[in-house]
């Protein structure tokens, strides 16, 4: 009760419960734990930590308890919804709210475990100058959760201890609101009028809960005109603070005078406090107050709490999260960075802020916009997570996630409200070069070493990226890979100088404009092998002459002036040339590979050289192939030769 002092409980009570008389015994202890449970079945109390230990009470299934921990006692089994024993016991301190001490006369009782649930509820208390100078530490240390204040009753009227008592709830942590003792009795026109007095002595700001219309005088308004009382002053506050205030009421009185309506749960005024006393669970006016049920119960008008002389209200709050009830309770969204450059096939993370403002329940993240190919996973929040982190996964493969500037939206929802923030992410290339593997041939024009010849080496790679740069490394005689000088960073082809009858083989990586580098691609093991002209192996036609030539591969070369003479040498191999002498004496020949005409060939030179290598060809593997030259007879000059053949083949 609020608008009275406490000798005017017993008769308001008998109001409230819809009978003739009561008698209300104070309690004169204390509840002093914040852990409460619920009976899920008939439970004894006993006064030992053991089933031989004395019954001191039966509690019935609802009922709530109170405990400061737990101890190792004897062992117990029970049926309670199932089968279930152990060995730990609750100390149990209160009982539905009421302390173990004034209840039984002893400091505290004990109760099997596996017979209780978790309270789905919160313990508070409401209070008003009646209580006095309050210690609100040792209140919360009680284990209370929330307080409700008086601060105004009617038209001028304030209470005495309602700054003291705002101050040191909000001080000590304690969820706080007020209430107004509404009176239409003394202002039956007035209830805008008292919304204005209640809400200029409120003193409303974030992080306190949603005031209350206390409902407990008619004032001799019919049920229609005290509907539109209550109506105008909700709406009056509403109009002022943006929030819309719960209604306290009794079943009894609701019912009696404003005729059970439902008309304000319908219209958005979602929280009740009902009082409804010494029940295991209230009664719930208004269908059920619209199906929303009740949010906060007055279980008890006389309770005990540390910190407080003589009797106050017990409260209960439907939940454990008072969130939903709290005004300015919000939060917001951030990402960081902003905006964050992703490769394909690679993975980053975004760390999304959550800022809260009195709001302590879990969000509820989404994210939307993450590209075809990429996969994105949020971490979970619980109820006092300020951050979470977003893990953006590219794919390179499979289905490829484009290159692109994609816009993400992150999404946070709880309690009907949702939040957005807003990131960018870039997706760049991620997909290493297609690098082909190193090819090597023979080439001309070029001068053929005394015991080696040059090879030229070829590769290449593909990218949307372009190529930066190349790696080419040798190995030779199966030896150790080294790395070998290139041109430019982006060349494409080597020439070297390969020693006969070695083993060689490269292989080449591609780095693209992004970065991205590819596996290194292979190229065949080969090796340089060198057939003289004097080899059995090499067949003529005609008339060959054979002379010594210091400066002749081998020191000898064959040579043939006639119009039709002919040279063949049958070989295996990748790659194919033939060595001559050019000089100002030399005339022309074709060249047939397979019996198909491939060039024709001028050795013709002002100046004399030797060891040329006039003609090449090449296959891309090993193949049994057939050269042959023929000589053109040229006028005034028609003398060509055969110093020898080169040819690769792979191994």
């Amino acid at each position: 009760m609020r608008g009275l002092p406490r000798s005017s409980f017993p008769v308001l009570l008998a109001l409230l419960l819809g009978v003739a008389s009561v008698v209300v015994s104070p309690a004169p202890s204390a509840r002093a734990a914040n852990t409460d449970y619920v009976a899920n079945c008939p439970a004894n109390l006993r006064a030992s930590a053991s089933t031989t230990g004395t019954i001191v009470d039966v509690i019935s299934t609802g009922t709530g308890i109170t405990v400061n921990g737990t101890v190792t006692g004897g062992s117990w089994s029970v049926t309670c919804v199932n089968p279930v024993s152990g060995s730990s016991w609750y100390a149990v301190i209160a009982v539905n709210g009421q302390s173990v001490s004034s209840l039984y006369g002893v400091n505290v009782l004990y109760a099997a475990t596996g017979l209780f649930r978790r309270a789905a509820y919160l313990e508070g208390i409401d209070v008003s100058r009646w209580q006095g100078a309050i210690d609100w530490a040792k209140v919360k240390g009680a284990g209370k959760r929330f307080v409700i204040a008086k601060a105004t009753e009617g038209i001028g009227f304030r209470d005495a201890n309602y700054t003291a008592n705002r101050s040191g709830a909000l001080g000590a942590g304690l969820g706080f609101t007020a209430y107004h003792y509404a009176r239409p009795d003394l202002n039956p026109t007035a209830a805008t009028g008292e919304a204005d007095w209640f809400v200029d002595n409120l003193g409303l700001v974030p992080g306190m809960l949603v005031p209350a219309l206390d409902l407990e005088v008619a004032g001799g308004l019919g049920t229609t005109g005290l509907q539109n009382w209550v109506a105008a002053w909700l709406g009056r506050v509403y109009e002022r603070t943006g929030i819309r205030p719960m209604i306290y009421t009794s079943p009894a009185f609701w019912k009696k005078y404003l005729a059970d309506t439902t008309m304000f749960a319908d219209q958005g005024y979602t929280v009740l406090w009902v009082a409804h006393w010494f029940v295991s669970a209230p009664t719930t006016p208004a269908s059920n107050w619209g199906g929303k049920s009740w949010t906060f119960w007055q279980y008890h008008n006389c309770g005990t709490v540390p910190g407080i002389g003589g009797c106050v209200d017990l409260d209960r709050y439907n939940g454990t999260d008072l969130t939903r009830v709290t005004f300015g309770a919000d939060f917001e969204l951030s990402a960081s960075p902003a905006s964050l450059s992703l490769k394909q096939g690679n993975a980053a993370t975004y760390a999304i802020g959550i800022s809260r403002s009195y709001f302590t329940l879990p969000v509820d993240l989404t994210v939307s916009g993450v590209p075809a190919g990429a996969g994105a996973t949020l971490s979970a929040t619980s109820t006092s997570d300020t951050s979470a982190t977003l893990t953006i996964t590219t794919s390179r493969s499979g289905t490829i996630t484009p290159v692109g500037s994609y816009p993400l939206t992150i999404s946070g929802t709880s309690l009907g409200r949702t939040r957005t923030a807003t990131a960018t992410l870039v997706v760049t290339d991620g997909i290493a070069p297609t690098a082909t593997a190193p090819t090597s041939r023979l080439y001309s024009v070029t001068t053929m070493g005394s015991s080696a010849t040059p090879v030229r080496s070829s590769w290449s790679a593909t990218d949307p990226s372009g190529i930066a740069k190349y790696k080419l490394q040798r190995q030779v005689n199966g030896g150790s890979w080294s790395t070998v000088s290139l041109s430019s960073a982006a060349a494409t082809s080597l020439k070297q100088s390969l020693t006969f009858s070695d083993t060689y083989r490269y292989r080449v990586k591609a780095t693209d404009g992004n970065g991205n580098t590819s596996a290194y691609a292979y190229g065949p093991t080969f090796k340089p092998l060198l057939t003289q002209q004097s080899s059995s192996r090499v067949s003529y036609g005609g008339t060959w002459t054979s002379v010594s030539n210091s400066y002749a591969s081998g020191g000898s070369l064959k040579y043939a002036t006639a119009k039709g003479a002919t040279a063949s040498y049958t070989f295996t191999g990748s790659s194919i040339s033939w060595v001559a002498y050019r000089g100002p004496n030399r005339g022309s020949a074709d060249v047939y590979i397979d019996g198909v005409h491939k060039a024709t060939v001028n050795l013709y030179s002002g100046t004399y050289y030797a060891r040329q290598i006039v003609y090449a060809a090449s296959w891309g593997s090993n193949g049994t192939h057939t050269i042959k030259i023929v000589c053109l007879g040229t006028s005034g000059h028609p003398r060509i030769d055969v110093d020898a053949f080169e040819r690769l083949l792979q191994t």
